[in-house]
């Protein structure tokens, strides 16, 4: 029978909720910012077959402690995985869980067996090509839409326009559940402090350092600015391989889950 386990951990400030599933090679996974560890309920199915896999919830989401003061992003993804058990993993972080999963990775490489990158999100570009600036205005316009959308509308409103623009390959039923998540974790579109600290100076500014082998993942149905974050991180990371798949939007695991799943088990210890 496969183990399940659910617990919390203390963290300065706070604690973090965490669950972990099945026996076998640790997989970690670490979600998009407006979610929690249930975007991940789909994924754990199939994959708790072949590995112990650890979720968790970032603080501000879930059943994880609001932050009020500075947190570091890094020592609390190694306090879950102390918790948990794990001394060495795969980490799979889509969007900004790409961005935690780079920086811890950077930072403990002894931990981190494969980091799969999957649509990873890092903010504005250093030093941007005109065509890397002009994907970014996009993407400003998108947050600017969100924000008046916000005002007029409410939480349930902006979460389907965002929900729409990040993921318009998804299913109605995967829709309905990143809807559902935004409008519960709202509390992090609200904040007016994001009180989380990575990397410094941050990782997108130190692909040239990543030890560990990195997949990266992208669907051509992404914004224009996610698919040329993949291409850099691809460029200038020692050890990365770009994987593209045409019909996948910012959430493969929902718009394209059989080459989802292909990519994940290729990453796995045999």
């Amino acid at each position: 029978m496969a183990e399940h386990t659910k617990d919390f951990v203390d963290v300065p400030g706070g604690y973090l909720y965490y669950e972990q599933h099945g026996r076998g090679p640790d997989v970690v996974l670490l979600g998009g910012g407006l979610a929690d560890l249930r975007m991940w309920d789909s994924t754990v199915d199939w994959l708790a077959e072949r590995a112990r896999v650890t979720t968790w919830d970032y603080r501000d989401t879930g059943l994880s402690a609001p932050a009020y003061g500075p947190y570091s992003e890094i020592d609390d993804l190694t306090a879950v995985l102390d918790a948990a058990g794990v001394s060495q993993a795969v980490l799979v972080g889509v969007s900004e869980g790409g961005r935690r999963a780079l920086g811890f990775a950077h930072r403990h490489p002894e931990r981190v067996t494969h980091v799969c990158a999957v649509a990873p999100s890092f903010g504005e570009f250093p030093d941007p090509s005109p065509e890397e600036a002009a994907a970014r205005e996009v993407m400003r316009r998108h947050f600017a839409d969100c924000e008046k959308v916000l005002a007029a509308d409410g939480i349930p409103a902006v979460a389907a326009l965002d929900v729409d623009a990040w993921c318009p390959a998804a299913p109605q039923n995967a829709r309905r559940l990143l809807i559902g998540l935004q409008i519960a974790n709202a509390r992090m579109r609200l904040m007016t402090e994001y009180y989380g600290l990575e990397l410094d100076p941050p990782i997108k500014t130190r692909f040239t350092e990543l030890e560990p082998p990195i997949s990266v993942l992208i669907g051509h149905r992404d914004f224009q600015a996610t698919q040329l974050w993949a291409q850099r991180l691809t460029a200038q990371t020692p050890n990365a391989t770009l994987t593209t798949i045409p019909t996948a939007d910012h959430m493969p695991m929902f718009s394209t889950p059989p080459e989802f799943r292909d990519y994940v088990l290729a990453t796995l210890p045999t």
